[in-house]
């Protein structure tokens, strides 16, 4: 068979036509059509790969070859180990913090990748060698909406060496908390006071809204207060015109108590703090409203501060 330049032409615009298993099959069926050789003067002047050639020689003896292109590659860190995300989970939830303004929804952490991937390593099941890198766990945090953020470091004069003890304590208490059924942890925390009006936070919205340029005409000022349950992923927010007292936190609490407890069937609650001036354990009204709530609702409560 003699190759002129429009055959050439023909024969390669056809097979850039076909896909698959019929293209090789062409590409096999051409080869033969040449003759002795035929492969070298199809890679030679036709351009074809001899390693595509001979799985098209393979398909046109045998059958065609069903390509799964989805299957190729690396498989996913999960997929080797069931339990990461999980484990991720679980050491990157205690760090994390929201949005102050609430302009959006994500959840930074303190944490690194580095010293997420450390603590991973300090699990039984997981070694040097087969954990994934730092890079891939940045990935899996980024994935879950845990997102790494810089974030203002303590002052000198509030990092003292009992900090660490202080966390390994309260997650010791956290820990018990967890694994007990009748026991509930919550989560209170109070946010930046938030201006009421027409004015833009950085959201979206489909429906064209139009803003106020300032912060001018402010209709009211709210404080944001929510209990979290972390374990159930149950989550109560309220929303106070002045600031959130002492008052206010325990009262908001016998509201949403009786549905916890209905719910969860719970005679012990964990409440976790940040130690501020409205529920600090020498606060005295704070504490004093939470013992006649105790004994009202004959339940047991412990508190658990983070540090400052």
């Amino acid at each position: 068979m003699i190759l002129t330049d429009s055959i050439i032409g023909w024969i390669i615009n056809t097979a850039h036509r076909l896909k698959g298993s019929v293209r090789r099959i062409f590409m096999a069926e051409t080869v033969e059509l040449l003759g002795s050789g035929g492969a070298s003067i199809a890679e030679e002047k036709l351009g074809w790969n001899r390693g595509t050639i001979r799985k098209g020689q393979y398909e046109l003896e045998t059958q065609p070859i069903e390509d799964n292109f989805s299957a190729r590659g690396r498989n996913k860190s999960e997929e080797h180990f069931p339990h990461l995300l999980d484990d991720i989970k679980k050491i990157a939830e205690p760090e994390c913090q929201t949005d102050p303004s609430f302009n959006s929804c994500r959840l930074y952490t303190r944490l690194t990748a580095k010293e997420v991937r450390k603590r991973l390593l300090e699990i039984d099941y997981y070694d040097e060698k087969t954990l994934p890198c730092s890079k891939t766990i940045n990935t899996k945090l980024n994935d879950l909406s845990y997102h790494p953020k810089k974030v203002q470091k303590t002052k000198p004069h509030k990092k003292i060496k009992e900090t660490d003890a202080i966390f390994e304590q309260v997650h010791s208490v956290n820990g018990m908390a967890d694994i007990n059924p009748k026991e509930i942890r919550i989560s209170i925390d109070a946010k930046a006071r938030m201006n009421i009006g027409n004015f833009s936070r950085g959201g979206r919205n489909r429906v064209l809204t139009k803003a106020e340029d300032h912060d001018l005409d402010v209709k009211e000022k709210l404080t944001p207060f929510g209990f979290y349950l972390p374990e159930h992923d149950d989550f109560f927010l309220f929303f106070t015109a002045g600031y959130a007292s002492s008052d206010f936190i325990v009262d908001r609490l016998e509201e949403i108590w009786p549905e916890i407890q209905e719910k969860y069937g719970v005679d012990i609650l964990t409440i976790n703090a940040d130690n501020g001036m409205e529920n600090s354990s020498s606060r005295t009204q704070f504490i004093k409203r939470l013992v006649e709530f105790a004994e009202k609702s004959n339940i047991k409560i412990k508190l658990a501060y983070y540090p400052p």
